[in-house]
């Protein structure tokens, strides 16, 4: 199910057409165009259980061509993060993950993808914060499960404050999720207002000797001292 649905709003690959395909249902997340050529870099993945686990996942070498310097910056921040592994062991399930955790993120591996059709995977523990519209198309069993859905779309873009000092509201439309724990007006007008442009903040490539480092922290130790009032009980009694 999640294949043909991902099949209609991307587009796939016709039979003996030498690579051409069939535009999808929408323009704006189809990975062809309207001659049926495919995207260097897909506006659409398909993120699923048995996708991350193939051999073959939707990941090949035409979107490595095309993101080649977001690829080399994620390597070398791998490098950083993890001095001790090989980043040349990396699959293509593992490039598929940061693909997915970084969607609409600019400079990063998934800043081209708009939509990511998934198969209860994003249930929890994706905290992409650029989501702005949830379908839901399959059966829920669970209030819980409809919750941690929509929760996919409450992470917050901005948080610089107005004028009076607040944060603005975002909204996320949410389809085919039948949670009623948020009541809403629906002749009410809900669209979220322009942001400011946020600055960002990078390291220079011809400072690298200034670079900040921060130890990776491996866990906690716990040392208790004993209280002075404890010790001084304890002499009395001993004097007595």
């Amino acid at each position: 199910m999640s294949k043909w649905v991902y099949d209609q709003i991307a587009g796939h690959e016709l039979p003996d057409s030498g690579g051409l395909g069939k535009r999808g249902m929408l323009g704006l997340f189809s990975n062809y165009d309207e001659q049926g050529r495919r995207y260097p870099v897909p506006r659409t993945i398909l993120v699923d259980s048995a996708q991350l686990e193939s051999d073959n996942p939707q990941l090949d070498a035409q979107f490595k061509a095309a993101a080649a310097e977001q690829l080399e910056a994620f390597k070398e921040e791998y490098r950083t993060r993890f001095p001790d592994r090989d980043v040349e062991a990396l699959t293509d399930a593992d490039l598929l993950r940061e693909v997915l955790n970084t969607v609409g993120k600019k400079d990063k591996l998934g800043q081209d993808v708009r939509c990511v059709v998934s198969v209860s995977m994003l249930t929890e523990g994706w905290d992409a914060n650029t989501v702005t519209h949830i379908l839901g198309v399959r059966a829920f069993g669970s209030h819980l499960l409809c919750e941690q859905v929509a929760g996919r779309g409450l992470r917050r873009i901005s948080y610089a404050v107005n004028d009076e000092g607040l944060l603005e509201p975002e909204y996320a439309d949410v389809y085919g999720i039948p949670f009623q724990f948020i009541q809403t007006d629906p002749n009410r007008e809900l669209k979220t207002k322009p942001r400011p442009e946020p600055k960002h903040v990078r390291a220079m490539k011809d400072r690298e000797e200034l670079r900040i480092t921060f130890p990776r922290l491996e866990g906690y130790r716990e040392r208790w001292r004993r209280r002075a009032s404890t010790r001084t009980s304890r002499r009395r009694s001993r004097s007595r």
